[in-house]
């Protein structure tokens, strides 16, 4: 199954996280969690899904994006990794993002922090 998934993930160009990378404590599980209410998302998916960025259909640009679109910014920023921060403020998930001032309110945020 993990052969699958590296392979997966080569083909759609999602940067791996190495095993530990992310710090993740129950809290960050059920935040991650509770950001798909409208499927049954196991705790090891999620974690799966954030170390190697894809399980079971869902990838981590998805749960990347339901965060951006669904919780509040300092929620997000105390929650999320460095790592999978950046990653949120990519291109690639802003351009996810509806309605437009959600995406212009991100890109911004994501310049600021550029600088």
């Amino acid at each position: 199954m993990k052969d699958i998934a590296q392979q997966s993930n080569k083909r759609t160009n999602i940067p791996q996280l190495m095993p530990g990378q992310m710090k993740m404590n129950k809290d960050t599980i059920i935040f991650f969690k509770s950001l798909f209410w409208d499927y049954q998302v196991s705790e090891e998916n999620i974690i799966t899904i954030i170390e190697l960025g894809e399980c079971n259909g869902l990838t981590r640009k998805s749960l990347l994006s339901r965060a951006l679109k669904s919780r509040r910014w300092y929620e997000i920023k105390k929650i999320l990794s460095p790592e999978l921060l950046t990653e949120a403020l990519s291109e690639d998930v802003l351009k996810t993002l509806f309605p437009k001032s959600l995406f212009l309110k991100y890109n911004y945020v994501r310049k600021l922090l550029s600088q």
